[in-house]
């Protein structure tokens, strides 16, 4: 969830210790808290620099590393190599790519704690080889109806060895609020990467969301198929219901996705409201061919004229997709066959993020977020609200004496894990320079999972 104003928040669900579990009885209240903050706010041209701190009772036990990522579902990011061709492997992208949104489906609005300058989330995701599909059509995993093509596909792995898709994100900015993340199967030879840097503003009616100058979409890189990518340009959001009371995430615009090297481009138009002002929350879309070499020529203003679904031609349509994108998600091919038939290509109503794996706690590094934050999880998740506060002004003010004592010596932040070719902020981004702020892991770092 992204687009051209877009919230820092970037909220948190569920920690190891079971926070699905705590009450949240008091979520009326803590609605009219924030909204009474947020009015105070009208006119601020970007909420994200300011990184409001919120009292830890309004807080969600969870840090913004871990829950703001875009692995709800590994099963479907470590298939997109497996596509047949480049349509298909476009189409698996768009699955994995609405599938990210999973932990929003309930439309319970969040809030976790800001993270630290430093601070690191680390984690794994071990695929079982039956919840990884062959097709792009999601399969039930009761499913005995497998193709031989399906059966020799999986025999290509060790039995009952479980694909692993490793996870690092590393707080890389405080001041704007900046995330680094990169995500990786080795087995499949996949890569998925990028930089979070979030914008946002209050209207008085809701809260308009997108990303910020150094946010340049989520890389795709298949390494297996000599480094097939893919670029997928955020749309905007906006959490509105505010006025009564029950707020919810409405997305808007276009999310883009490109693949400079199959010539497929896609356009994902979400359609925000309908005529009587309610969500409706539906999106129709076209994969088509494109010349990217034309494209790059291409003022921002005029691409994006020509990514409206009304302005693309029909000869260069090869898939047509329509559905909601809280709900399910049908595509159909446009081939000279009359007899081609919509297929699910998502189902949101299904999907349940997958959990995460973690170190244990002792064995994780001091910046890890959940060590970083573990006594103001604890306290939170035993109502301890005075002590959680405590401990999370412990947590900020160290930040603060940190970020002085860097400033006295004239001394700049250096990530541990990650590098950048050229500035990440700043246009032109993709397609014109598919290195801007994609981030490449510095030489022998890496995520050894135990």
């Amino acid at each position: 969830m992204s687009g051209k104003d877009k919230m820092d928040d970037k909220t948190a669900a569920t920690v190891a210790m079971e926070t699905e579990n705590l009450d949240h009885a008091e979520g009326t209240s803590k609605v009219k808290f924030v909204f009474g903050m947020l009015k105070k706010l009208v006119g601020v041209k970007d909420l994200s620099s300011m990184r409001l701190s919120l009292p830890a009772s309004l807080m969600e036990p969870e840090s913004n590393l871990e829950f703001w990522n875009y692995m709800d579902r590994p099963d479907y990011f470590v298939t997109i190599p497996d596509g047949e061709d480049p349509l298909e492997r476009m189409l698996r992208v768009i699955r994995w790519w609405y599938s990210k949104d999973t932990k929003w489906k309930d439309q319970r609005i969040r809030k976790p704690y800001n993270s630290i300058l430093g601070e690191r989330f680390l984690c794994w995701w071990d695929v079982p080889l039956n919840d990884v599909s062959p097709s792009a059509e999601p399969r039930s995993s009761t499913s005995t109806d497998q193709t031989n093509t399906d059966q020799e596909s999986e025999k290509t792995l060790v039995d009952d060895t479980p694909l692993k898709v490793t996870c690092i994100t590393e707080q890389i900015s405080h001041h704007p609020p900046v995330s680094a993340y990169y995500y990786e199967c080795k087995e499949k030879g996949i890569i998925g990467r990028g930089v979070d840097h979030i914008s946002a503003r209050f209207t008085g009616t809701n809260i308009k969301v997108g990303p910020g100058a150094q946010n340049h979409g989520i890389y795709i890189t298949l390494t297996s198929l000599d480094d097939e990518e893919y670029n997928i340009q955020h749309p905007w959001a906006s959490v509105t219901g505010w006025l009564s009371g029950s707020p919810y995430v409405v997305v808007g615009e276009s999310a883009i996705i490109t693949c400079p090297k199959t010539g497929l481009k896609a356009v994902l138009e979400y359609k925000e409201e309908s005529m009587f002002g309610k969500a409706k929350f539906a999106i129709e879309g076209k994969i088509f061919k494109y010349d990217y070499e034309a494209d790059k020529s291409y003022t921002d203003k005029e691409r994006k004229e020509k990514e409206k679904l009304s302005k693309i031609k029909d000869k260069d349509v090869v898939c047509r997709l329509y559905g909601q994108w809280n709900g399910q998600i049908f595509c159909v091919k446009t081939t000279q066959d009359s007899d081609a038939k919509p297929r699910l290509l998502f189902d949101m109503h299904t999907s349940t993020p997958a959990k995460k794996q973690t170190l244990p706690l002792e064995d994780q590094h001091p910046l890890e977020s959940r060590r970083i934050w573990e006594p103001v999880t604890s306290a939170l998740l035993a109502k301890d609200f005075t002590l959680a506060t405590n401990e999370k002004r412990r947590i900020e003010d160290a930040q603060r004496k940190l970020a002085a004592e860097r400033a006295a010596r004239d001394e700049d932040f250096v990530s541990e894990y990650f590098e950048f070719k050229g500035d990440r902020a700043g246009r032109p981004g993709p397609p014109v320079d598919m290195n801007r702020a994609k981030p490449f892991l510095k030489e022998g770092k890496q995520f050894v999972c135990k």
